[in-house]
C-alpha cells in the first residue's frame, strides 16, 4: 500500500493507505483517531463526481452533509453510500480509532475527485441537523430516507445469492450502481469452485479468515496462487479468471469491489 496524508489544518488531516488507483477503481483505507475526524477547506473540498462507499473496518464512523444537515452512523462490519455532488464530513465516535475501506468509482484518475471538487462553489456554512426539516417523524421516515445523502449498506440491505450454485460460496451483493459494484463474499470450509471469468477489474480484500485465490493471466495463462490473511488485499485485473477456496478450520470473509467507467466518461 502506498501512504498519503490528506487534507490541511482546516480540513483536518487523514491518513490514508491507497490499495489501488486506475482508471476504473480508486480504493483506500484510511483511519480516524479517537473523537477526530475531516471536514472540508477551500482547498480541499469534499465534494466528489463519484459513487463512493465507506465500509467500517473498526470503530464507528459518523458521516455528515455539511450543506443538508444530515448525519448517518456507521459500525464496525458496515458502511454508508454516497453519490455524485454529496458533501461529506467524517467523524470517529467514542474513544476507539475508526478504520474505513474506500471504494471510490469513477476514480480520481478520471477526474471526479479534486479536479472535479476545485470547480464546486464553495460551502461557506455547515449544518448538523437535519431534523429541523422533518416533520411527524417516524411516521415520514420512508420517504425522508429515500431522499437522504447516505445509504446504509450492510447485510440487512443487501441481496443475497450462491457464487455459482452451492451455498458455501455466499454472495452478498452490498451495492450495484452504474460506475460501482461491491459484493461481501463468504467462503465455508471445504468449498470447491471452477475458474470464472473476472469480467471487470476489482480489488479483493480478506475481513476474516484465510482466503486462497488461484487466478490465471489473462494475457500468457500463467496461474498463480496467493494466499491472504485478514487486512490483505489482491488485484485482479479485467480478463483474467479466479477461483477461490478455505483450506483452514475457519470460514473466509472478503469484500470485493470493481468499477465500470466508460473510457469517454468525463466528469
Amino acid at each position: 500500500m502506498v501512504m498519503h496524508t490528506w487534507g490541511d489544518s482546516t480540513s483536518g488531516l487523514v491518513t490514508d493507505r491507497v490499495i489501488s488507483s486506475t482508471k476504473q477503481l480508486h480504493v483506500l483505507e484510511f483511519e480516524l483517531g479517537p473523537s477526530s475526524g475531516f471536514r472540508h477547506s477551500s482547498i480541499n473540498q469534499t465534494i466528489f463526481a463519484a459513487d463512493v462507499l465507506y465500509f467500517v473496518l473498526e470503530g464507528d464512523l459518523i458521516l455528515a452533509n455539511p450543506k443538508t444537515g444530515e448525519v448517518e452512523l456507521a459500525s464496525e462490519g458496515s458502511g454508508l453510500l454516497f453519490h455524485r455532488e454529496t458533501w461529506n464530513h467524517g467523524f470517529s465516535k467514542g474513544k476507539k480509532t475508526t478504520r474505513v475501506l474506500e471504494y471510490f468509482s469513477p476514480p480520481p484518475a478520471m477526474g471526479a475527485a479534486s479536479e472535479f471538487s476545485k470547480k464546486q462553489p464553495p460551502l461557506l456554512e455547515n449544518k448538523y441537523n437535519y431534523g429541523n426539516t422533518v416533520n411527524n417523524w417516524p411516521d415520514s421516515s420512508p420517504d425522508s430516507k429515500s431522499k437522504a445523502s447516505f445509504f446504509e449498506i450492510s447485510d440487512k440491505t443487501s441481496i443475497l445469492s450462491f457464487r455459482d450454485s452451492d451455498p458455501t460460496h455466499l454472495i452478498s451483493t452490498l451495492v450495484a450502481t452504474e460506475f460501482l459494484h461491491v459484493i461481501k463474499g463468504t467462503i465455508e470450509l471445504g468449498h470447491v469452485e471452477d475458474f470464472a471469468l473476472v469480467e471487470r477489474e476489482c480489488v479483493v480484500y480478506v475481513l476474516e479468515g484465510t482466503l486462497i485465490i488461484d487466478s490465471v493471466d489473462g494475457m500468457n495463462g500463467q496461474i498463480s496462487n496467493s494466499v491472504l490473511s485478514k487486512g490483505d488485499a489482491f488485484f485482479l485485473p479485467k480478463g483474467s479468471k479466479e477461483k477461490m477456496s478455505v483450506k483452514r478450520s475457519d470460514s473466509a470473509v472478503y469484500l470485493r469491489g470493481s468499477g465500470d467507467v466508460p473510457a469517454n466518461w468525463k466528469p
